[in-house]
């Protein structure tokens, strides 16, 4: 194997092993502790605070990617930085030494990238790998990445429940109560990789080409053009509700429902969605008691359990269920209707058309009634009458006529 950076003292590992993963996020970033006397305890810390604690303790644990709130949830998040997959070699016939060489000789750079870091967390192992900070959007090959990663190694222990955006992971220096031992670094190096080029290497059935292809499309292309879909589907209820200030009663119900059927697909994680279902029925000025969101609400997790489509709604379908009127569809990424989409048509070609007169050199036409009207304002300022600024800007006299009443009315001249 290769010969990995060794840090030694546990203070110096956790700080930096926390500037490694975190040396340019701007976001929040969880931190949590479990313990006998208060359970699962969470913070929300900007980077310099949170290298201020003390992770000498036990089962403390920090998120790698960041939010843009103190709220650890799917549509809050803002800085993808790591890709990871927990091993968890207590189940599995094999010893941690054992697995390191076979990874080292058979799968990195195989069939997959050569981790950044590497972590000993005590029963199990922590594969790291540094991404170039990556905006939210990009969740879905994020997530794409982490289902190949952990489909090359479940034979090794990867935690199927380990594989969301939120996950928090053991901190070096601090100590895993099970195993009564310290999670330690045991290999680190200087890779920083782009999702992209993880998709090319890895996983060239992502490539934009695929798309082009007829027929039916590759199961793996399929889940991750689906979880696109769920993306945007759960960061649309989430405005929706903001829209609305929290007030969303009529709707409650089905919002929630929804927000948990979604949750469910995108992360393969029922316990997740749950908890954060809960999360957002917190923030409603009236909230349903948990009892009655669970009983309100489990259906979804039933129809996702069975791999049932029977919730697969059309936009249309949204639209008329949350009532979403034509003002809140132009904030929604997805849920949106025909006239709405016509209109973004209208104006990305609009766009796109003076992004062409631009690269020409040439000006669009507001650009060009601009410019005329300055140069009318400054020929009326030097005293000319209409005619003969009509035959020095080689103008009509209806527009000079319009442009002048336009300057007068603005109070332009």
């Amino acid at each position: 194997m290769k010969e990995a950076i060794e840090i030694v003292d546990n203070t110096i590992e956790s700080k930096e092993y926390i500037q490694d993963v975190h040396n340019k996020s701007k976001g929040w970033i969880t931190n949590v502790n479990i313990t006998k006397e208060n359970g699962f305890r969470q913070w929300h810390y900007t980077l310099d605070d949170l290298l201020k604690l003390d992770f000498d303790k036990e089962d403390t644990y920090i998120s790698l990617n960041t939010f843009y709130k103190p709220m650890r949830r799917i549509e809050t998040i803002k800085e993808l930085n790591c890709s990871f997959i927990d091993l968890d070699i207590y189940k599995t016939k094999f010893t941690k030494t054992q697995i390191l060489m076979n990874l080292e000789d058979n799968y990195y750079n195989k069939i997959i990238p050569e981790p950044s870091i590497t972590l000993d967390t005590g029963r199990g192992l922590l594969l790291i790998w540094k991404l170039e900070q990556t905006p939210y959007m990009a969740l879905p090959l994020w997530k794409a990445i982490q289902e190949h990663l952990y489909r090359q190694l479940k034979v090794f222990g990867a935690d199927r429940m380990a594989l969301d955006a939120t996950r928090v992971l053991r901190v070096p220096g601090s100590i895993n109560s099970k195993s009564g031992t310290r999670v330690k670094v045991i290999a680190k190096y200087d890779y920083v990789y782009s999702l992209r080029e993880i998709q090319r290497e890895f996983l060239p059935e992502l490539n934009e080409t695929s798309k082009k292809k007829k027929g039916r499309p590759k199961k793996v292309v399929y889940v991750h053009r689906e979880r696109s879909l769920y993306q945007g589907r759960i960061l649309d209820i989430v405005k929706l509700c903001e829209l609305r200030n929290y007030d969303v009663e009529g709707q409650r119900e089905i919002i929630l429902f929804l927000y948990r059927y979604y949750l469910c697909y995108f992360y393969e994680d029922e316990e997740k969605a749950l908890d954060d279902t809960i999360e957002l029925n917190n923030t409603f000025i009236k909230p349903l008691a948990i009892k009655e969101l669970t009983r309100a609400t489990e259906s979804a997790e039933k129809v996702f359990k069975s791999k049932n489509k029977q919730y697969k709604y059309k936009n249309d379908t949204l639209i008329e269920l949350l009532d979403i009127n034509e003002y809140e569809q132009t904030h929604m990424k997805v849920i949106i209707g025909k006239e709405e989409y016509k209109r973004r048509d209208r104006e990305y070609q609009k766009n796109r058309y003076n992004q062409k007169l631009e690269e020409k050199g040439k000006m669009t036409e507001k650009e060009k009634i601009s410019r005329r009207r300055e140069k009318i304002k400054a020929l009326l300022a030097e005293g000319l009458l209409q005619k003969d600024i009509c035959k020095t800007l080689n103008i009509s006299k209806r527009n000079c006529i319009r442009d002048i009443k336009y300057l007068k009315e603005h109070g332009l001249i």
